[in-house]
């Protein structure tokens, strides 16, 4: 099979192409980008500059002036002395005398709430006379609702620049250790029409008076929250530079926001004007970006085909290649009309495929046939004493008259044989597997039920399903009574157990027996760690190197002292590993 690769003979290298090419299409997009960018930004810093930021500077400052006039009337009506003499000298003066200073008082108040548009009303209260004095509600004893009510304001601590109840913005004043009050109601209507004359710079921008700690106090804006996350944006850069105009954005908008302080009431005046609005003079430029934009269209088509002809059309190639090997077809070849690298790499593509199965049938394929004939190797390992020692147990029962243990003997020594010499398949199922196991202890029991048996423990916690490779256990239990109990000891016990948790299956055999020493069990970890061609293929390493074989590092057998004396082996299989690589 071949797969053509795409492109035509050249002397140029993919990379030179790409570069070249890269670079003749985005030089104009990128030359016309700057000069419209410089163009347009030029327009816009100096509309904020000359105008939002002059227009909305001036009226800030002209609002924070008539706040310091208010202020500085109501701080001479504090020391007028008219005022002064009803303080101090109230509970003593005559009614007529008293009545005289109070309209004196009035009068004044009156020319303050006209001395500004923004008073509402003006009044003082007056401790000594117990009175109220002013320019809405006339002369009034105390208490009264207008002397409760700045007094629950003027419990606000610290003291503020100005206080608030509910939409009403007081200024409040104090003399005399509290003797005298002085407090001025500002319109909230004039307050707002002033920033509305400053809103009105441009057609989408919006301003609103606030602080830190009192959030928005007034705002021309009719959605309240958008006018609170323009002030948090500006107010929580306290080291931001005030003078100088922001950028932020709300509900997907870009804004230009210009703060000025109004120190007269310790508020921030923020301006901000939706961007769009201000970048309309650059709409002269308007016909060069959409041709810029379609200019930038076609030199990302025509880049995109160029890279598919010179880059992804031999990678696609190069990339079915390889899924074909991970489908284990390897009679494939890429053949390549160009040269550039992908010549090199699709003829070092073909040398790796070529390898690759050669390695397969030199390797995988002898290793295969290795285990074959390690299997048939143990197959034809029927060992003669252990079958003449059995016949002659069958003949010594019949000969003292035991036909049911010399019948029981007979039926697991055919069973025996039978699993051992069929041929099929190398694998079985594990419950098989085990069984085959229990039927040599059960054989040997019987040959030596004076001083040889085996325990076994339950389990039911192990796949239906799982298979294993045959003849794996049955050498380890056969070394046991081989090697454990050869010194004729009493009392022989060999335990056999199974368990499989999360993917790993494990089988442990163990015995009692007292002949194991150090120096042999060092030995027999030195056989089962050493490679297969270096050791004799029979018993406990030829059951390793079959298990390491077939499922990969982490399986085989490993060997320790048992806690009843003598050899402990465990089997382990790692299950999991192999489902994975199916």
């Amino acid at each position: 099979m071949k797969l053509q690769a795409a492109g035509k003979a050249s002397k140029w290298f993919v990379y030179q192409k790409i570069v070249i090419v890269f670079i003749l299409l985005l030089l104009p997009l990128i030359s016309m980008n700057i000069w419209l960018n410089y163009k347009g930004m030029s327009v816009t810093k100096e509309s904020i500059l000359n105008s939002a930021a002059a227009g909305a500077s001036f009226y800030s400052k002209q609002l924070d002036k008539e706040m310091y006039f208010i202020r500085n009337l109501q701080l001479q009506l504090l020391n007028d002395k008219d005022l002064q003499k009803l303080s101090f000298r109230g509970s003593m003066l005559e009614d007529y005398e008293e009545v005289e200073l109070i309209d004196q008082v009035r009068d004044r108040l009156a020319t303050l709430m006209v001395s500004s548009e923004y008073v509402v009303s003006a009044g003082v209260y007056v401790k000594d006379v117990e009175k109220t004095i002013s320019t809405t509600t006339g002369v009034t004893n105390t208490p009264n609702k207008e002397m409760e009510l700045i007094s629950s304001m003027m419990a606000v601590m610290p003291k503020p620049s100005f206080y608030r109840s509910g939409d009403r913005i007081f200024l409040i004043e104090t003399e005399n250790n509290g003797a005298v009050w002085s407090y001025i109601e500002i319109s909230r209507p004039k307050l707002l029409g002033a920033l509305s004359e400053i809103a009105k710079l441009y057609p989408e921008s919006e301003v609103l008076l606030g602080s830190r700690e009192g959030r928005t106090i007034l705002t021309t804006e009719p959605a309240a929250d958008e006018s609170t996350e323009i002030l948090n944006h500006i107010l929580d850069k306290p080291d931001s530079d005030q003078s100088a105009p922001e950028t932020g954005e709300l509900g997907g908008v870009d804004y230009f926001i210009i703060q000025n302080e109004v120190g007269s009431l310790d508020l921030s005046l923020v301006m901000y004007v939706n961007q769009n609005e201000i970048t309309r003079p650059i709409s002269q430029f308007i016909t060069w970006f959409y041709t810029l934009f379609i200019l930038a269209v076609i030199v990302m088509v025509l880049y995109s085909f160029s890279v598919n002809l010179m880059i992804h059309r031999p990678l696609s190639k190069l990339v079915k290649a390889f899924h074909m090997i991970e489908t284990d077809n390897l009679n494939i070849l890429i053949e390549s009309r160009t040269k550039d690298e992908f010549h090199y790499v699709f003829n070092g593509f073909n040398r790796m495929a070529m390898k690759l199965k050669q390695s397969i049938e030199e390797n995988y394929e002898q290793k295969i046939a290795l285990q074959h004939s390690q299997l048939k190797q143990l197959q034809s390992q029927i060992n003669p004493h252990f079958l003449y020692n059995s016949f002659f147990n069958v003949y010594m029962m019949c000969k003292v008259g035991d036909s049911d243990s010399a019948a029981e003997l007979s039926q697991k020594l055919g069973s025996y044989y039978q699993y051992i010499t069929r041929s099929g398949s190398d694998e079985v199922p594990f419950y098989t597997e085990y069984k085959h196991a229990l039927d040599y202890c059960d054989i040997q029991g019987i040959r030596f039920s004076n001083r040889i048996s085996y325990e076994r423990r339950e389990f039911a916690d192990i796949p239906q399903g799982i298979t294993v490779p045959r003849l794996i256990i049955q050498p380890i239990v056969e070394n046991a009574f081989e090697h454990a109990f050869e010194d004729g000891m009493e009392e022989g016990m060999l335990y056999i157990s199974a368990d499989y948790r999360e993917g790993r299956l494990r089988i442990t055999v163990e015995d009692n027996g007292n002949l194991l020493t150090n120096e042999m069990l060092q030995r027999l970890r030195g056989k089962l760690a050493m490679d297969s061609k270096h050791v004799e293929q029979t018993g406990l390493v030829n059951v390793n190197n079959r298990l390491q074989l077939k499922y990969g590092p982490g399986s085989g057998l490993s060997v320790s002292r048992s806690v009843h004396g003598g050899l402990k082996v465990d089997l382990i299989i790692m299950i999991h590993e192999l489902e994975e690589a199916s």
